[in-house]
This record gives C-alpha cells, sequence and structure tokens, in this order.
C-alpha cells in the first residue's frame, strides 16, 4: 500500500513514556499487519501518558496524530465510527502541536498526511503547501531527511490525481534524501506515465536496487520489479522483462496476477503462443480465486479488470466486457488503487474490447465517456494514455 511519508521525531532524554511510544511506532508503521496495528495500540497508550504527564510538549502531540493516522486509509472506505474518530483526533493533535509551538512546521505535513489517507488529496496539497512555505526553517531544526518525506508525501498525492506535477515533487525528495526508499519507485512509474521512457528505465533500475538492499522487504516492494519489467517490454527486451517479472513473482506476498498477465503479454510479444496461452489461463485461475477470498491488496475491481484483460487476450469478448463492466460498477469514482483510476481504466478496456468486436458505436461511447471523466477529474496521465 502507498502512503504519504510521516516526518518521525527523535527519542528525547529522560521522556520514557514518549520514547516508548516512538520504539512502537517504529515497530507497527506501514506494516498493515495484525502485529503492527497491535504495536501501534502501544504507541498510542505510551504518547497518551506522555501527553497526560507533559501537556505542553509539541512532539507529543505530533507522534500521536502520526500513529493515529495509521488506522486510516482510503481503500478502506467506508469508514467505521472509530477511523473517523481518530482521523479527528490526528487533526487535533496536529493542530494542538501547532498551538504549543508555533513553529513546529512539520505538524502541517501531519494535517497533509491526514488528508491524503482521508481521501482528501486537494485538501492534503494545501497543507503540504504550507509545510513547505518554511523549508528552510524545516530543514534547519528537523533536516534534509523531513523535507524529503514532505517533498514526497505532496508528490503521493499528486500522483493520486494522476498529475504529471508529481514528477517534480518526487525529483526533489529524491534530491534531498538519495536514500529515500519509495521515492525512486513512485518516481519511475510517473516517468512511465508520462512517457519519458529512459528516465522511467534508469529510475527504475535505481528503484531495484533500494529495495534488494532492504533487510526486511515491504508487501509491496515487488511492484518495483514490475515498473522495470514494464520498461522492458517497452524496449522490447523480453527475456529480461520475463526475468523480472519471475523474480517480482518469488518476491509478492501473493500471487498478483497482474504479473501473470504481464507475464503472457511478454511471451505472446516473443511468438511463444504456448507460453502466453498458459499465463493467461493462469491469470484467469488465480483472479478466479481472488474474487472468492479476496486479498488486502488486491481489491475484487482490480481482479475483474485483470481477468478481463486476460479474457481479451484469449478473445473472449463477451465475457471480457462482462468483467469490465464489473470494474466500472465497482470501482471508486474519485480514489485511484496503486497508481491507477479504475474507473476510467474499466471505461478504457471497454472501449478497446468493443473494437475488437468491430462494434464502433459503442467503443466510442465508452472513448467519450472515460476522457469525460478524466478531464473532470484533471487525471492528466489517462489523458495521456486515451489520446496517445
Amino acid at each position: 500500500m502507498c502512503v504519504p511519508i510521516s516526518v518521525t521525531t527523535r527519542e528525547m532524554k529522560g521522556e520514557t513514556f514518549y520514547n516508548q511510544g516512538l520504539f512502537y511506532y517504529q515497530a507497527g508503521s506501514n506494516t498493515f499487519t495484525p502485529e503492527g496495528m497491535a504495536a501501534l495500540q502501544e504507541a498510542l497508550v505510551a504518547f497518551n501518558k506522555a501527553v497526560n504527564d507533559k501537556p505542553d510538549v509539541a512532539d507529543f502531540y505530533y507522534m500521536r496524530g502520526v500513529t493515529s493516522i495509521q488506522f486510516v486509509h482510503f481503500y478502506y472506505r467506508p469508514f467505521t465510527e472509530e477511523q473517523e474518530r481518530m482521523f479527528d483526533e490526528a487533526l487535533k493533535d496536529f493542530e494542538r502541536a501547532l498551538k504549543v509551538d508555533e513553529k513546529f512546521f512539520i505538524a502541517y505535513a501531519g494535517i497533509g498526511n491526514a488528508y491524503d489517507r482521508y481521501g482528501s488529496f486537494y485538501k492534503a496539497i494545501e497543507y503540504y503547501d504550507k509545510a513547505l512555505e518554511h523549508e528552510n526553517e524545516i530543514r534547519e531544526r528537523w533536516g534534509d531527511k523531513a523535507l524529503a518525506a514532505i517533498y514526497f508525501s505532496r508528490g503521493r498525492a499528486y500522483h493520486r490525481t494522476l498529475k504529471y506535477r508529481c514528477i517534480q515533487d518526487y525529483e526533489k525528495a529524491v534530491k534531498h534524501d538519495p536514500s529515500l526508499t519509495y521515492a525512486p519507485m513512485h518516481l519511475a512509474t510517473a516517468y512511465l506515465q508520462a512517457g519519458r521512457l529512459e528516465d522511467a528505465a534508469a529510475m527504475a533500475d535505481k528503484a531495484v536496487e533500494a529495495i534488494e538492499a532492504k533487510e526486511k522487504k515491504a508487501p509491496w516492494d515487488y511492484r518495483a520489479l514490475i515498473t522495470r519489467a514494464k520498461c522492458q517490454a517497452k524496449f522490447r527486451n523480453y527475456k529480461e522483462c520475463v526475468d523480472d517479472l519471475n523474480r517480482a513473482l518469488e518476491m509478492a506476498p501473493f500471487t498478483d496476477p497482474d504479473l501473470l498477465l504481464l507475464l503472457g503479454q511478454a511471451f505472446q510479444a516473443m511468438g511463444n503462443e504456448r507460453k502466453a496461452k498458459e499465463c493467461f489461463e493462469r491469470t484467469i485461475k488465480v483472479c478466479d480465486e481472488l474474487i472468492e477470498q479476496p486479498h488486502q491488496m488486491k481489491p475484487v475491481y482490480t481482479v475483474y479488470n485483470t481477468r478481463g484483460q486476460a479474457l481479451m487476450e484469449l478473445h473472449q469478448y463477451s465475457m471480457a466486457i462482462s468483467d469490465f463492466e464489473k470494474v466500472v460498477a465497482l470501482a471508486p469514482e474519485h480514489y485511484p488503487h496503486a497508481h491507477t483510476h479504475y474507473k476510467t481504466e474499466g471505461l478504457k478496456n471497454l472501449w478497446l474490447c468493443h473494437l475488437k468486436i468491430g462494434d464502433k458505436d459503442q467503443a466510442e461511447k465508452f472513448f467519450r465517456k472515460a476522457v469525460t471523466m478524466a478531464e473532470e477529474q484533471g487525471l492528466e496521465f489517462v489523458l495521456r494514455e486515451l489520446n496517445a
């Protein structure tokens, strides 16, 4: 799961509760596992004690807010009452941090991260802008890594709305902190979506190097290999593409059918129809299983989209159309998943499918719907793809 990066404050000598909170926060943040969530609950308990003990320290409120927003993500809308409460409490904590210390400028980025995770991306950007009005002060007090995290987070919000502007912010994040693992991964994807293939390939290499250097892999790290594989396919380096996809299959925490679909397309491009057909059929089988038993990293509407593409590759167009109709019906209108806006993606695939069967009138209808939605929401990368 792709999330904004929160600036983490440092330990304080003699502040036992606060330091315990930091320990538990670092153990649980962005893990999305039951053990990680339990660690975050322990962090909240510790930060509550720290605040009650000393209610005039901005860092305590800030880190409690940062911890609270770990329980909120727009992928899981509609939110429970408890998640809504935690979102509201996080905003209050960031505001309290600023009230205690009006120069605690990273709290503006904290508010931005809260809105991003809530799904209010333009509101998030407003607060990242507020934080970055104080760029020099942030660098002096919290360092370049903090500045990189804020630029990355604003870039992430722009990327969620599929804006070219995300590239500029990701580039600044890499400049301020070359060791920031996720910036190259996201920047490579953004370059690819913008059609900057040479830049995408070079950055994808850096992204893969970054994840391979990590001792503990995050569940989504395999996606760096997907981006590089897509770059290899663009340059017709199909053997290297297949190698990266096979490595991604080994690294992924579940069998992601997108990998099998891409493998099938690579084998097809190499002229190996037998292997391509096997991959497409396996894609469909895995999708069937994920529809029956969903995985938290793969919402069902994304699975229908992948299955529809595999069916289309096998010329089973009526079944593919049925799947793409489900994508359009189920996908959120205003929220992407990873780097894809699935409602317009479903419309695009309905357009392509109807072109395949020669129904130009229906194809044009779906194309116009996709373009209209992308224009209304300002989805620049989608418009580039549709008009390519």
